[in-house]
């Protein structure tokens, strides 16, 4: 057991594994219409359908009342308060097991936008791109006192973390397989904050899909909460009220910026969020790829190569040597080009 564990385990700390290696997993837009949509909806949900560059986390699935839909389908329209058509319902990914619908509501392009993208959730993404360890998202109760009091902990310790731990050494086998893209000095063990309000209507989305992922949260009224985001917008878990503390920060400060010990994210804490994103870019390109190939003369030894081209030596003897020496050589250069 211990060696498959091991199996998984690597030197990369959690939050640029996650970010690289992580993919966000796919929410489920269901699209109830009758017949065709309004144009300017078609083409926004064409727009947002893309397959390349900023996209959401999300896959689109629509629903024709008037062509049979299967029952399951038609027993989710039927649930829906005041449901008009066309009408949009975004369900978490299956891996989440939340079975509550993070938003439903009428369709249009305004709504469509809403609940692919916000300010927030672009500023996540800015900072997760730009290599922060973690964004920590401070959920407002309402209560200024409270919220103003979970912030000063939470900046308090977040300055604290970032001045007595430090970031794992790199492995030099997980930089030479691939399982991070960006050398060792330009990884940050960096924290910031960010305040989002309940009441914000922009944020409407985000918020649900806050309280909805985990069980009973959205019954607590009154308390602060603060979620770590990090990877590709993904919620590693909730600090509730007096739980914004010292230890509970350290300890989910100490697994993000700690060695990915399972590579395996469903083995991983964590929520996915959807966000409006182009992680491909953001998770940079190795700049091993970017630097000049050695020659055969630098891979191998001087005498070696030139022995082997040694103009005195009977032919089938060169052969001989080439053949030991290609091999090693073209070895070197795919190690090198990982």
């Amino acid at each position: 057991m211990f060696l498959a564990a091991s199996a998984f385990a690597c030197s990369v700390p959690v939050f640029r594994y996650a970010l690289e290696h992580w993919p966000a997993d796919p929410f489920q837009v269901l699209v109830f219409q009758r017949g065709s949509l309004p144009e300017a909806t078609e083409q926004a949900l064409r727009d947002a359908e893309r397959s390349e560059g900023m996209r959401a986390n999300a896959i689109y699935r629509r629903v024709d009342l008037d062509a049979n839909p299967p029952p399951e389908l038609l027993r989710l329209h039927e649930q829906q308060a005041n449901a008009e058509v066309p009408w949009l319902v975004l369900r978490f990914p299956s891996s989440s097991g939340i079975r509550e619908p993070a938003f439903s509501g009428p369709l249009d392009v305004n709504s469509l936008t809403r609940l692919l993208d916000s300010p927030v959730r672009r500023e996540l993404v800015r900072r997760l791109g730009e290599g922060e360890s973690a964004v920590w998202l401070l959920l407002e109760s309402g209560d200024k006192a409270a919220d103003d009091a979970a912030e000063e902990r939470l900046q308090e310790r977040l300055d604290y973390v970032a001045g007595v731990m430090t970031l794992p050494k790199l492995d030099e086998s997980d930089i030479a397989n691939g399982l991070v893209s960006v050398p060792e000095e330009d990884l940050r063990l960096e924290f910031s904050l960010l305040r989002v309000a309940r009441t914000d209507a922009t944020e409407a989305v985000l918020v649900r899909q806050l309280l909805l992922s985990e069980e009973g949260l959205e019954e607590v009224e009154g308390e602060p909460m603060v979620f770590p985001i990090f990877g590709q917008g993904r919620a590693l878990y909730a600090l509730v009220g007096d739980g914004i503390r010292s230890e509970t920060i350290e300890a989910a400060a100490a697994f993000l910026i700690g060695k990915c010990s399972c590579q395996v994210k469903e083995q991983n804490p964590g929520v996915d969020l959807l966000m409006t994103a182009d992680w491909k870019a953001a998770a940079k390109a190795s700049p091993l790829l970017d630097r000049n190939l050695p020659t055969l003369t630098e891979l191998l030894p001087d005498e070696t190569v030139t022995r082997a081209a040694d103009p005195a030596l009977p032919a089938n003897r060169r052969a001989w040597l080439l053949v030991l020496i290609l091999p090693l050589a073209l070895a070197g250069l795919r190690l090198l080009r990982r």
